[in-house]
């Protein structure tokens, strides 16, 4: 039995910007290959030729074998600070900043960025180097979910792009599918977002022109980041079909190993949402045997591979697998600073030992996700990063603003030369105009305003209906009880005094049994009379309050029928406002009642919560569970719940599975309450 909980996911398309540096630079390296400078004798390197021909040697490296392209990234480096050779110390930091980065030291990656812009000569091999060196910090601010950061330089690589005039389709897709894989993975919805449609089409562009220039390295990058916003917006068939692509492409021109491992995750999300866990699975061991041995300790594609594995068997209720792929994970993305994806690690965490029976670990984890995915934050970042765009999008706005400016001169001249009354009467129209929307807008907002008072008012009537009705069941209730109690129940006591006294004036051998048999079916009745008066009119509540009053009525129906009930009270025990306690308790009377007379469970929980501002109470059992929707599942019993929760601004939520139980969750506010209390 648990309580389930209705949190959608949106997984993410992995970026692949180091896969793609060696792709970016293959043109520039072979345009300053013939380049020689001065030459200097010792261990050195002598020419800018050789130093050129060391960074490649390293570039090729850089993945496979990091440690060696970092000693020869850092001959390379010292060698052309001897020549003053601005193009090679760019290059080789640049170079020492990536392989750091794929160790995962970020700080070191992100020194040696920096040092290489300061080294980027002023031509056109400069300005694209330093493109991509924005895009190389952006990457570490994005896994370090420093999103500010992030969009910050990837807009201001594409302000180099633009303000540079750098016209390589190579260098424009660059750019361009990494502010794409950025707005993916921060979008809550980018189906309709028009500034997304654009860079699609400019990246459309650029595809018809690596078509017809049959290249194939820059159509893999291409069905890369397309395989990745078809998965975005649902369409997860057409995503497929653009990561088998990437997949054929990559194997046909030998491409990195990291770039099928994040296809192959990619296509494994894909089949995730479209609720095929086991296909998913075999994608993502697909991507893990990918990946080296040696490599998988530190390696972000692997620890985000066990994350997506931790997520599939979730979805499968394979609650101990998820734990096992999912622990080691997070706690590894912990401590390499990989902020990005442990809110999914969370989330799978939350639901396994929930699925477990294990609330207390599930409810830690459950708090995890939800700092980590809080909403006000999310507006807050989408608010910051629409900024960036605006930003950005200023120099554009400028050159807008002054053609405007010149096109009002210009009319202005002209409208100086028009007749004294065509100015008056346009002046006039304007001023009716403006007149007539001041008017429009006053009316509009006084309209709005009665709207909402009228919508109040039917609220409080509603409310103030509900509170009648349930006062009126309440005093209904007290008064059967005293009825009951005081009438029927002396009546009884008087037969059974009546009945002694017969029983002890004509005692016979041949009577005996019968007045017995009589006396006992007096107790009885008497004993069932006192606990119906007690259900509708409880003492208890008001003398001890809702927890001990909660039991007690819990160990009442345990000890009269078949069913295990444990009962649980958290928090800080205290009493409550009259109407909250009476309330609660109530509810908890008629979900035991529905328990009892409908479900044909064997075992129930009650769990009472108290928070500063709330009431939490959880009712579930391993019954027949619910009919199925539309069978009119919610009788008059829930119905009433509902009600009664809703005049304490509560809210009940149910979750039933045929065969296996229903589980009831409560929330009442306990701050809404106390102030009815007090205009009470």
């Amino acid at each position: 039995m648990r309580r389930k909980y209705s949190i959608g996911l949106r997984f993410l398309c992995l970026t692949l910007l180091p896969c793609y540096m060696n792709l970016l630079f293959s043109g520039i390296a072979k345009a300053q290959e013939n380049n020689p400078q001065t030459m200097v004798t010792g261990s050195h390197l002598r020419d800018t030729a050789s130093i050129n021909k060391l960074i490649k040697r390293a570039d090729a490296l850089r993945e496979q074998a990091i440690d060696s392209a970092i000693k020869l990234y850092d001959q390379a480096a010292q060698s052309s600070l001897l020549l003053n050779y601005n193009w090679g110390i760019a290059k080789s930091y640049f170079g020492l900043s990536r392989c750091y980065n794929n160790k995962e030291h970020q700080e070191k990656s992100v020194a040696y960025a920096r040092q290489s812009l300061a080294w980027c000569p002023d031509d056109i091999h400069g300005h694209e180097l330093t493109a991509s060196l924005y895009l190389a910090l952006s990457e570490t601010y994005y896994y370090q979910n420093r999103l500010d950061s992030c969009s910050w330089y990837r807009y201001a690589a594409l302000r180099e792009l633009e303000n540079n005039q750098l016209l390589s389709p190579r260098m424009q897709l660059g750019v361009l599918c990494s502010i794409l894989q950025f707005w993916l993975n921060v979008h809550e919805d980018i189906h309709n977002d028009l500034y997304i449609r654009e860079i699609v089409h400019r990246i459309n562009h650029i595809e018809h022109i690596a078509l017809a220039t049959n290249d194939s390295s820059l159509l893999m990058k291409i069905y890369f980041h397309k395989g990745g916003y078809y998965n975005n917006i649902g369409q997860n068939d057409s995503a497929r079909f653009y990561c088998d692509r990437h997949l054929e492409l990559g194997r046909a021109l030998n491409a990195s190993p990291s770039m099928a491992i994040a296809t192959l995750l990619n296509i494994g999300l894909t089949y995730m949402g479209d609720k095929l866990p086991e296909r998913a699975l075999q994608y993502y061991q697909k991507a893990i045997d990918e990946i080296p041995i040696e490599r998988r300790s530190e390696y972000r594609y692997f620890i985000f591979a066990r994350i997506f594995q931790g997520e599939a068997y979730s979805m499968q209720h394979n609650w101990k697998k998820a734990i096992a792929f999912t622990e080691p994970a997070l706690e590894k993305a912990y401590k390499l600073k990989i902020i990005h994806l442990i809110d999914h690690g969370h989330k799978t965490l939350a639901d396994a030992y929930e699925g477990l029976g294990q609330f207390r670990k599930a409810n830690e984890h459950r708090k995890q996700y939800s700092l980590l995915r809080d909403s006000l934050q999310l507006v807050q970042k989408l608010e910051m990063m629409y900024d960036m765009e605006a930003k950005y999008r200023i120099s554009d706005k400028d050159k807008q603003i002054a053609q405007k400016e010149l096109a009002i001169e210009r009319n202005e001249s002209r409208i100086r030369s028009k007749n004294f009354w065509i100015i008056a009467i346009s002046a006039g129209f304007v001023l009716i105009s403006l007149i007539s929307m001041l008017i429009y807008r006053n009316n509009y907002h006084k309209q709005t305003l009665q709207s909402e008072k009228i919508r109040n008012l039917r609220q409080e009537m509603e409310i103030a209906s509900l509170q009648a009705m349930v006062n009126g069941e309440e005093k209904e209730r007290s008064r059967i009880a005293r009825e009951l109690h005081d009438g029927i129940g002396g009546t009884l006591g008087a037969i059974r005094t009546r009945v002694s006294a017969l029983m002890r004036k004509y005692k016979t051998v041949h009577t005996n049994d019968d007045f017995t048999e009589l006396m006992q079916m007096l107790e009885e009745a008497s004993a069932d009379l006192r606990k119906t008066a007690h259900n509708l009119m409880p003492e208890i509540l008001l003398q001890e309050g809702l927890a001990n009053a909660s039991r007690l009525f819990c160990e009442r129906v345990r000890k009269g029928h078949m069913l295990q009930i444990d009962t649980e009270i958290w928090g800080k025990i205290r009493r409550l406002p009259g109407d909250v306690e009476l309330t609660a308790y109530r509810i908890i009377q008629e979900l035991m009642h529905n328990i009892l007379k409908h479900a044909g469970a064997t075992q129930a929980l009650v769990q009472i919560v108290f928070h500063e501002t709330q009431l939490c109470i959880t009712v579930e059992d391993n019954g027949r569970g619910l009919p199925a929707a539309g069978t009119g599942s919610e009788g008059m019993g829930l119905r009433t719940i509902r009600e009664r929760a809703k005049l304490l601004n509560g809210q009940v939520d149910t979750v039933s599975t045929p065969g296996q139980g229903t589980s009831v969750y409560i929330e009442l506010d306990l701050a809404g309450a106390k102030q009815n209390s007090l205009e009470q």
